[in-house]
């Protein structure tokens, strides 16, 4: 079978299962060039948020807040300003809760110790 240049041998649909995979905790946040909003990981427990309905943020060094239309949502860690930098672009698509037990192994930068979710 003749192909196309820069056709691929690759079965439709075959991307869709790495966008389905549960994220690994050795990564707080996966990033997107335009996401149409944030897909927050606590264990095997996820929601979702447009950033339609992002409202406002705020920051200290230790947390992070988003205010949504519906819902506030709280975010701790270490780091978290390289975050906030990249939420405030909406370049955001996926964050993780990473837990305390992972705090000592991890040496990355930003880490995510919990993630709340306050429903108005």
């Amino acid at each position: 079978m003749l192909r196309r240049l820069g056709e691929s041998r690759e079965q439709p649909g075959a991307s869709v299962s790495d966008e389905m995979a549960f994220p690994a905790l050795d990564q707080a946040f996966v990033l997107d060039e335009k996401s149409a909003g944030i897909r927050f990981y606590k264990g095997r427990e996820s929601f979702f948020r447009p950033y339609t309905l992002l409202q406002g943020m705020s920051f200290k060094p230790e947390f992070l807040t988003l205010q949504f239309a519906d819902a506030d949502i709280s975010i701790s860690g270490r780091g978290l300003h390289e975050l906030y930098c990249f939420l405030s672009n909406q370049r955001v698509a996926c964050v993780v809760e990473q837990g305390d037990r992972y705090a000592k192994s991890s040496e990355a930068a930003t880490f995510i110790s919990s993630i709340s979710i306050n429903l108005k």
